[in-house]
């Protein structure tokens, strides 16, 4: 068997712009390769705050969730932009061309940073393991720890949805990448992805737990929304933990429970669909791009306009745009009817390409809309029920298809005769309508096992689907 040696170094530097200036120095001095400078770090609450809070810029890197997580390298490979310069830096990626130079560094500063991220937060919960509650004050102590374990399971289950075969492919047996959840320098063995899901799945569970007694985003709790407690669409908050429950079960196969996690989310009706006013607006400023009130998770990014504009603005296409061509946008949609094709996507000049504005931020764009970068929304738990549904309960399953669509202005209702197969077309399609610039549909498609992409000619098996790891991580030997 072979051991995957984890040379990344482990950082909990965070630049923080959120808190004080005297906190950031204190926090910039430390390199906790050692426990006292960890001790240190992590001697207060405020500490765990500025920790948690450093995790979350960390993976709003460009290299991660920034752009490559979501709109860059992982909607390349779904097939949801198109390059044709072999100068551009995506074109290795578009073309599944492992060996390309910008596919290589792309590829390397990923997984490193993902699993530093992961670090990260393996060093925050030993530390909060050994202090304790009595350091906390209120909820704190299981915000953050339900916090920094979904975060961890989300990171991990990201990386093993690229570099580890499906459930549908070889998941069941073939070693894939280490589930690293302590903080150590020793080497961590391979595990299948479906060994690693039930890992993913336990560090949810404990999040969930965590977070369903103390988060104030469910009713129930709202009497702890404190300064800290706000604002909790922007943290992995209980219902995000939920709907990642949802999309990981369904990953390892297990529809019931996926259902009841999706059900959940959708029960409660604690996120309100976006009104149409917001999203049709004339005045491209004030436009609802990315439908807040939908966001069950999102990241903010200050400056966001300088990771995403460059890409879909069209002054730059044949440069650095991530378009596609029009007919391909048109087949998609149907007509212009949606909202999703008639208000955030656009065409060029002479209307050969067609791409995105959900993420492109203008210059009047609304504080209340700008600088997010969405991770799940509401929609997604719609699919995932409707899904799960479709043999047993059709009609209820086409009933979650048409409260969706009735929001995006996607008419007529699909009809409530649809077979198994005919409703799982519908949800491929709400896939590529509804996650342009979000990198799920990558996802989508790996899990089903799809040999065939849309508007790809290149057919897909796990030489495709499954990324390399950088060389410099593996080592072999017993």
């Amino acid at each position: 068997m072979r051991k995957y040696y984890n040379y990344i170094y482990l950082s909990v530097v965070a630049v923080v712009t959120l808190i004080s200036t005297s906190a950031c120095e204190k926090w910039l001095d430390i390199v906790p390769q050692t426990q006292i400078e960890s001790d240190v770090a992590f001697e207060k609450e405020s500490g765990f705050q500025d920790a948690l809070t450093g995790v979350y810029l960390k993976i709003s890197d460009q290299s991660l969730y920034g752009r490559e997580l979501t709109f860059g390298m992982v909607d390349g490979l779904a097939g949801q932009f198109d390059v044709a310069a072999n100068s551009n830096q995506y074109y290795p990626i578009v073309n599944y061309q492992y060996n390309g130079e910008a596919f290589i560094s792309k590829n390397n500063t990923l997984y490193e940073k993902g699993y530093n991220a992961i670090a990260n937060l393996n060093n925050l919960i030993a530390n909060l393991d050994k202090k304790g509650e009595q350091l906390f004050s209120g909820v704190n102590y299981a915000i953050i720890k339900g916090e920094a374990y979904g975060l961890r399971a989300m990171l991990h289950f990201d990386l093993i949805r690229l570099y580890g075969s499906s459930i549908a492919s070889e998941g069941s047996t073939k070693l894939a990448i280490p589930y690293v959840d302590v903080v150590t320098t020793q080497p961590q063995m391979r595990l299948t992805t479906q060994a690693f899901m039930e890992r993913v799945l336990a560090d949810l569970d404990v999040a969930a737990e965590n977070l369903k007694k103390s988060d104030p985003i469910i009713v129930s709790n709202s009497n702890n929304a404190t300064t800290y407690l706000r604002d909790r669409s922007y943290k992995l908050n209980y219902y995000a933990v939920k709907a990642l429950q949802a999309r990981a079960y369904l990953y390892t196969g297990n529809q019931q429970n996926a259902l009841a996690a999706a059900k959940e989310v959708i029960d409660d009706n604690v996120f309100a669909w976006t009104p149409s006013a917001e999203i049709v607006h004339s005045n491209t400023g004030s436009r609802n791009r990315v439908y807040t009130q939908e966001l069950v998770f999102c990241l903010s990014i200050n400056g966001f306009s300088t990771y995403v504009n460059p890409y879909f603005e069209a002054v730059n296409l044949g440069g650095t745009l991530l378009g596609r061509r029009s007919s391909e946008y048109d087949n998609l949609f149907g007509g212009n009817s949606d909202y999703r094709y008639a208000h955030i996507t656009e065409a060029s000049a002479d209307g050969s390409v067609r791409f995105s504005t959900k993420l492109y931020q203008p210059a009047s764009m609304l504080s209340a809309f700008a600088n997010r970068m969405p991770m799940i929304r509401k929609s997604e738990l719609y699919y995932i029920a409707a899904e799960c549904l479709a043999a047993t309960d059709p009609l209820q399953a086409i009933t979650y298809l048409n409260l969706v669509r009735r929001q995006r202005n996607s008419i007529p209702d699909l009809p409530t005769d649809l077979d198994v197969e005919d409703i799982d077309r519908e949800i491929e399609l709400e896939y590529r309508k509804e996650f342009i610039s979000e990198g799920q549909l990558f996802y989508y498609y790996k899990r089903k096992n799809k040999s065939q992409i849309p508007d790809v000619t290149i057919l897909m098996d796990d030489t495709k689907y499954v990324l390399p790891l950088p060389d410099r991580e593996i080592s072999y030997g017993l």
